[in-house]
């Protein structure tokens, strides 16, 4: 008679116990009953019965064909539900490119806007600049008119004459750096373990800085834009934790880039921005997180990379909030393609979308 093997061997269950605590969220939908009413039952020799309470760990050493069937089908559904598939179903095939870079760890940016400052506690930068703009005596409709309609520059140098730049810094400290933020709720927090290198960013904010103090991972480096050198660069080269404040600091008149005119002078042809610009977006790819990418300055240097260098440009990558009106999106759709954007869409106001994508490309890697 043949011996069966009631339990397998210590090697197995110490790689099986890996991958089953794996899948905890999964494990734990199935005990609750939330994916269906399975039920296991355990027979005793004297006939009596009584339900086995961790369904999910006894179908994964008992019955592994089943509770991975199960596990793959839960997996697909939130899959499709984390990358909006049922809104954008092109989302897919983008999510899946950026994916396989970063399975091939290949170099990838972060590129940080005021979006992703905004779950920590900070308020959108849109609409401090409108609550500045009142406060300043200027019409609120009108504003946020000019401001969808990509006036920002101008919008924020009107704002700063009618307040004075002294008032604007410090109604920013009250607003930006104040202990209600929690920067451990920001999306940022994603990004630790997911890329471990360089990061970009043009807030003024120290959300992200704060991020990764917290859990001793900090930057090595903080680099801003108007810096001479290739510093940054080189770091990202060699997958260290630089950080480039684009545009500096708020409190820091001589790198900040905040009106117009600091705008034109750290963007002109010849300055350090833009030359960093065109070498990072010409030698990694880049991922869009938390930026509106209507009508920042550094689009500019980007399309111009673009246009010189379409067959051999990385590949750049947005998780980005979709208009409302499909023919909106489609303008949208077509004026990131002429900058070599690929984005993965989310609709307006499903904040919690951009930390969910991050966290399906950590798993899934």
């Amino acid at each position: 008679m043949k011996n069966v093997e009631a339990f397998p061997d210590s090697d197995e269950v110490r790689d099986g116990s890996i991958a089953f605590d794996q899948n905890e969220r999964f494990n734990d939908m199935l005990d609750d009953g939330d994916l269906g009413e399975y039920a296991l039952t355990l027979k005793r020799p004297d006939g009596t019965e009584s339900p086995i309470p961790s369904i999910s760990r006894a179908l994964f050493y008992a019955d592994r064909p089943t509770y991975s069937a199960l596990l793959n089908e839960q997996n697909a559904l939130e899959r499709k539900r984390t990358l909006r598939l049922e809104g954008f179903p092109t989302n897919e095939a983008v999510f899946e490119r950026l994916q396989m870079l970063v399975r091939r760890q290949a170099i990838v940016l972060p590129f940080i806007g005021a979006g992703f400052s905004v779950a920590a506690g900070c308020p959108s930068w849109r609409s401090y600049v409108v609550q500045q703009a009142i406060k300043g005596g200027m019409d609120e409709a009108t504003t946020k008119l000019r401001l969808q309609a990509g006036e920002h520059e101008l919008v924020m140098d009107e704002v700063i004459a009618a307040q004075t730049l002294d008032v604007f810094t410090r109604e920013f400290r009250s607003a930006f750096e104040n202990p209600r933020i929690d920067p451990s709720r920001s999306p940022s927090t994603e990004l630790i373990d997911l890329f471990g290198g360089a990061v970009i960013t043009t807030n003024f904010d120290r959300v992200l800085e704060n991020c990764h103090q917290e859990v001793r991972r900090p930057f090595t480096e903080k680099v801003v834009g108007n810096e001479d050198s290739y510093r940054f660069i080189k770091a990202a080269f060699q997958g260290e934790k630089y950080l480039l404040k684009l545009h500096g600091n708020i409190d820091d008149q001589k790198n900040r880039v905040l009106t117009r005119q600091e705008y034109d002078q750290s963007y002109a042809n010849d300055r350090p921005v833009p030359r960093t610009l065109m070498r990072v977006f010409a030698s990694f790819s880049i991922v869009f997180l938390g930026c509106s990418l209507i009508a920042d300055r550094y689009l500019s240097s980007l399309k111009d990379v673009f246009e010189q260098n379409r067959e051999s440009m990385p590949d750049h990558f947005a998780i980005l909030t979709a208009p409302d009106d499909e023919q909106e999106l489609r303008v949208r759709d077509q004026f990131l393609a002429s900058h070599g954007i690929s984005p993965i869409w989310y609709s307006e106001g499903d904040w919690d979308a951009p930390g969910e994508i991050l966290q399906l490309l950590k798993q899934e890697r």
